[in-house]
């Protein structure tokens, strides 16, 4: 039986072809099921009675194989070889050793793998979340360049201000976030970039724009991480509130000397993959246990409970599963959870060390380093972002925005660029 090979970050896919119809199957196997069951006499299977060896509890979760090929076997026949580092197996005495080898071969029999097959035809997958910042990434002073207004060419013209804004729109329908470089020095100019002249800003405890700095006079309330010179781990902002801002903007006005990267995650895809690629079990417990988010200030105190994962009423009609409607995920305002029976509360944990796991992968964050006169957008919902730890005066200007304002405005540009 030939096949085909495709290597997934997490999985890989095997494509059997049948030789009378052309006939195609295709089957998915975790790269863990796969070591573990490695037909090779060196160690997993016993020489003799090929009884195996190998205990499923040495085997990392987090295997890759280090390269796969097409290949045959001895007798001939197709067959899938993966390539693997050493792994610690157990010794007769149930300690763990590790292998003395450069790499381990695993041999598969194509044959074999159709037999034991245990997703077939799989149509409900997810691939990773956009982590290029390219696909994200406009650069204001080229649309400037290129559609310059008559009568100052350092301002857009109102054609170039409808394909900008247009291209705001897809990038922000599509990824959930636009980094824009050379916008520009004046955070009140820009805010107009995405909401009409009458709609305003959305204030919140700490003021109308906030002013993340280590030296902040201008906002209230600023006993908290924004405000300092930490680095600040991927989270929504306002958890604790009943009502959340659907877009956040932060514009550069002076970045750090050192550090003080922002990187995001788009959190509605990073939640899909977990659930179809690593662990239903662990995004069913995200959907429903509630979290208390606690903000707790000298000044201010405010308590939302949510689940991390909040659901929508609406049903996708791929699935019949309900959509994904908001992600709440706040680190430093999560309270004690108390509301989960003792034997399931490490369970819970796990679930989110998982999910956590997923974010903090390099293939699922986009990484954007702002220089002064860039802005981030991105939607408070469905993007989780964070900075690195910075030295130095960085000065961000932060702005919340309403989501039925911007989607308002974005769309009639996306309309006009259209009809253009």
């Amino acid at each position: 039986m030939p096949a085909l090979l495709e290597l997934k970050p997490d999985w890989a896919r095997v494509v059997f072809v049948d030789k009378a119809g052309g006939t195609q199957t295709t089957a998915d196997f975790h790269y863990f099921w796969l070591r573990h069951n490695c037909p090779c006499l060196s160690g997993c299977r016993h020489s003799s009675t090929k009884e195996r060896l190998i205990d499923a509890a040495t085997i990392p979760l987090e295997i890759r194989p280090l390269r796969a090929t097409l290949t045959a076997d001895d007798r001939g026949e197709p067959a899938v070889a993966f390539y693997w580092a050493p792994i610690a197996t157990k010794d007769d005495g149930g300690n763990l050793v590790k292998q003395d080898e450069k790499e381990h071969v695993s041999l598969f029999p194509v044959q074999w793998l159709r037999d034991n097959a245990y997703a077939v035809n799989r149509s409900h997958v997810h691939e990773l979340p956009p982590h290029d910042a390219a696909l994200v990434t406009i650069n204001y002073a080229a649309y400037v360049a290129e559609h310059p207004d008559a009568s100052d060419s350092s301002r857009l013209s109102s054609t170039g201000t409808v394909l900008y804004k247009a291209a705001l729109y897809d990038r922000l329908s599509r990824f959930g976030v636009a980094v824009i470089r050379n916008r520009g020095h004046d955070t009140e100019d820009i805010i107009h970039d995405f909401i009409d002249t009458k709609a305003d800003v959305i204030p919140t405890h700490f003021g109308r724009i906030e002013h993340l700095r280590t030296n902040n006079t201008e906002n209230a309330n600023n006993d908290q991480l924004g405000y300092t010179s930490s680095a600040v781990r991927l989270h929504t902002d306002q958890c604790y509130a009943e009502t959340v801002p659907g877009f956040q903007f932060l514009h550069c006005i002076r970045p750090a000397d050192v550090g003080g990267d922002n990187y995001f995650v788009h959190a509605e895809s990073a939640a899909n993959y977990l659930k179809t690629e690593v662990s239903r079990r662990a995004y069913e417990l995200l959907t429903t246990v509630p979290v208390r988010f606690d903000r707790k200030q000298a000044k201010f105190q405010a308590l939302h409970v949510s689940p991390i994962l909040r659901l929508s009423d609406e049903t996708d009609p791929a699935t019949n599963e309900r959509k994904l409607a908001q992600v709440r995920y706040s680190y430093f305002t999560q309270g004690a959870q108390t509301d989960v029976p003792f034997s399931e509360l490490r369970e819970w944990y796990e679930a989110q060390q998982e999910w956590d796991k997923l974010l903090y992968r390099d293939d699922f964050q986009i990484k954007a380093g702002l220089q002064a006169g860039d802005v981030v957008i991105y939607d408070n919902l469905k993007v989780l972002h964070a900075r690195n730890g910075f030295t130095g005066p960085r000065h961000m200007a932060g702005v919340y925005l309403a989501a039925t304002d911007l989607w308002h405005h974005l769309g009639q540009a996306k309309r006009a660029s259209i009809v253009k």
